[in-house]
């Protein structure tokens, strides 16, 4: 039987020094949380709203966390010395491959889909056919996408459902898999499509015709009041491209190191490089489910003016109740 990187993970866990990770993993988990969360309050926010593409960042925000979770409290389990949790029972290990692999795939998705909701706006408006009457419309068509994306990527993740602890010999732990060695490999190159290569060609092309139709847009004469903010839909639409080429050179190396792993031996007597390089894609693929908020607050000035004035609202809040809690008292003498 030739060997996989869940064969030989108790091996290379012994092949290096991983305490340096233990702060890093908290630190990231932390930050990405805060993040995950603000994402949450301000795509929700009633002056975001009006944006379509706020609620796909809105369930973005929702799986990463997911991901987040799942992935680095399985890490941290291992590195503080309690082993992964996944290889606890059976019932985690179908908890961490099907809330892992689900979640991670849905953030990607989401992004394809807000890719697709700029692309419909941005023709229409190009076209000169956008009106009052496609808000109502956008919204639709946001929920057939939505149903049609998750009717598609149920059936495709079933398998994960099937996934179970396997105890192979001369080894004191068992793997956690999906059904089977053979179905694992299988699922590794599906998941490489589905979670790299497929959106990131989407998403590219989606991108390029929304810079076109932007362009487009630009060159009219007439300019209706009501039309949406040319320079807010164009960073809109760089927000999304610059989103891609991180996705894409930031995922893609994980999923392929898990590929060839799974369908070579390319590096097997080499546990110290294969544990390291696992490592380092592992983290570099968990890093954008941290990071996704903070990199829009970056690049779009239209999502920092919503986060400025959803801070606001929060602060005068906050000083209000504290206000009434705390009174001031003025004392006579």
């Amino acid at each position: 039987m030739n060997e996989t990187w869940e064969e030989d993970e108790e091996f290379l866990l012994l092949s290096t020094n991983e305490s340096w990770m233990v702060p890093y993993l908290f630190f990231l988990l932390i930050m990405g949380t805060i993040g995950n969360l603000f994402g949450l309050v301000v795509f929700r926010h009633g002056s975001m709203r009006k944006y379509s593409c706020s609620l796909y960042f809105f369930l973005m925000s929702i799986f990463d966390e997911i991901t987040l979770i799942i992935w680095i409290t399985n890490r941290l389990s291992e590195l503080l010395g309690l082993g992964q949790y996944r290889k606890f029972s059976t019932f985690l290990c179908k908890f961490f491959i099907v809330g892992y692999y689900n979640s991670a795939q849905s953030s990607i998705g989401m992004l394809v889909l807000a890719t697709i909701d700029r692309l419909y706006t941005t023709y229409k408006i190009a076209h000169g056919c956008f009106d009052v009457r496609l808000l109502i419309r956008r919204k639709r068509f946001q929920y057939i996408c939505l149903f049609i994306f998750f009717l598609i990527m149920t059936p495709i993740n079933a398998v994960l459902f099937g996934s179970q602890l396997i105890f192979f010999p001369g080894y004191d732990e068992p793997s956690c898999l999906i059904i089977n060695v053979q179905i694992t490999r299988i699922y590794s190159l599906i998941d490489l499509c589905i979670y790299a290569i497929i959106p990131c060609i989407l998403m590219i092309i989606g991108d390029i015709l929304i810079l076109y139709f932007i362009q487009q847009t630009r060159a009219r004469v007439s300019i209706t009041k009501h039309e949406i903010n040319k320079r807010r839909e164009k960073q809109l639409a760089k927000m999304l491209v610059i989103t891609t080429i991180v996705w894409l050179f930031i995922v893609s190396p994980y999923s392929l190191l898990n590929l060839l792993l799974n369908f070579s031996s390319i590096l097997s007597n080499d546990f110290q490089t294969l544990y390291i390089l696992y490592d380092i894609f592992g983290i570099l693929s968990i890093l954008p489910h941290a990071m996704h908020f903070y990199l829009f607050l970056v690049i779009s000035s239209t999502i920092r003016e919503h986060f400025k004035i959803v801070y606001r609202s929060c602060s005068n809040i906050y000083w209000k109740r504290k206000q009434s809690i705390h009174p001031n008292v003025i004392s006579i003498k």
